[in-house]
């Protein structure tokens, strides 16, 4: 993930929507589910500016390890991301733009976050 990060953020165009969010989607960056939904988010937020038509596709994974911490609402969902944009000990963390994405531009997602927990639920 960290090379796809990399070409992304130098600009190669190269790379397929549908190869990154099927890397995405296969990739683990961990079995605990908070460190999990760091890696998530680090990767999400370093790429949102490049390639906006992924946040979606991404955030519903990213997601996903925040739910099964006990997180069942968006702004459950919100207040833990803006956690970890503030946190400084995490194992995966978001670059200064990241945590201005996660913590202005996230909130904007709130009704596809709750479609997403409603879908999730409903598993």
């Amino acid at each position: 993930m960290e090379l796809i990060q990399r070409r992304i953020e130098d600009g190669d165009t190269s790379l397929v929507d549908s190869d990154i969010i099927e890397v995405f989607l296969a990739w683990l960056p961990s079995y605990n589910c908070e460190t999990a939904a760091e890696g998530y988010f680090s990767f999400l937020t370093s790429i949102a500016d490049y390639r906006p038509q992924l946040i979606e596709p991404l955030l519903k994974k990213a997601i996903e390890p925040v739910y099964f911490l006990g997180y069942d609402s968006s702004e459950g969902i919100i207040n833990w991301v803006t956690y970890f944009a503030d946190c400084a000990d995490g194992v995966y963390k978001p670059s200064e733009s990241g945590k201005l994405w996660l913590t202005q531009e996230l909130p904007n997602y709130k009704e596809f976050i709750e479609r997403c927990l409603k879908e999730y639920i409903s598993e």
